[in-house]
């Protein structure tokens, strides 16, 4: 089985520090997590709108509770993808000891 780099950028030259990645792809990553943020909290606000219509009876009950579960399942994943960070965070501090 050949096993392949995923991106140069993350071999290290003989002299150098290893795994330091460029200041482009750590703003792609800010950026790709602003956008997961921002996702969550359009999310929440439609389903806001929608269980406000509802009440009101003008929007079907259904398609509220559809909503909900959209906004509550992406805020769901939203958590779980902080505790992989932070998990991978304090298992790069513990190899750095």
């Amino acid at each position: 089985m050949k096993i392949t780099v995923a991106s140069p950028d993350l071999m290290a030259p003989e002299g150098g520090k290893g795994l330091e990645k460029p200041p482009a792809s750590r703003q792609q990553f800010d950026d790709l997590l602003s956008q997961m943020v921002s996702g969550v909290k359009q999310l929440q606000q439609d389903s806001d709108h929608k269980v406000a219509g509802s009440l009101l009876g003008k929007e079907e009950l259904h398609e509220a509770m559809l909503s909900l579960e959209k906004a509550s399942l992406s805020l769901k994943l939203l958590v779980q993808v902080r505790n992989k960070m932070v998990e991978a965070y304090q298992e790069l501090s513990r190899m750095n000891m």
